[in-house]
């Protein structure tokens, strides 16, 4: 049996060219959909705020990139979509307070990917992982973002570097971009 794919594209035929079933030619395989932006709850569970924040957006969306433009403390959003033109939600509104880590390793992995950090606010465990490549068609910023809530100083970054040596920094006030190099110190940025 063939199977005749109708209003495909430009063409009405059976599979695309050379019978490639992904070749459909100006359209999506999954169509234009509403974005979703979810937020922890904080009890384990997530919302769909993406009306909120103008991210609900009916596109068919191809990358999306995490990061502090603007250096507020507030994560923003750059979203592509397929043959569209970029857009950048600028966070807004209050929020709590924040910390930025930028962390430099030493040797042969100098981006210290791989590298995670646990900061420790009262009873609360916050964790990163120093990641690339998170998303298709885009890397978020590899910035350490923690959102520290009405805290004014995280008691202890734990940092385990990707070779395995460990670094603590303690009472670190919030608010703020820090550069931790590895082995070495730490710096505002």
């Amino acid at each position: 049996m063939d199977l005749v794919v109708e209003n495909v594209g430009r063409r009405s035929s059976q599979w695309g060219k050379a019978g490639d079933p992904t070749d459909v030619g100006e359209n999506s395989l999954n169509g234009y959909e509403r974005n979703a932006l979810f937020r922890g709850r904080g009890d384990g569970r997530f919302e769909d705020v993406a009306h909120l924040v103008g991210a609900d957006r009916i596109e068919d969306g191809r990358a999306v990139v995490v990061a502090d433009f603007d250096r507020d403390g507030r994560l923003d959003l750059l979203i592509q979509g397929l043959d569209r033109p970029v857009v950048l939600l600028m966070a807004q509104g209050g929020g709590g307070h924040w910390l930025a880590l930028d962390l430099v390793g030493k040797g042969a992995n100098p981006d210290a990917v791989g590298a995670s950090v646990v900061a420790r606010v009262g009873e609360k465990r916050h964790t990163r992982q120093r990641v690339v490549g998170t998303g298709f068609l885009s890397a978020s910023s590899p910035v350490l973002h923690f959102g520290l809530g009405e805290a004014q100083q995280v008691d202890a970054l734990e940092i385990r570097w990707p070779d395995g040596e460990r670094q603590t920094l303690r009472d670190v006030r919030a608010d703020q971009w820090l550069v931790v190099r590895q082995g070495e110190g730490v710096a505002a940025r």
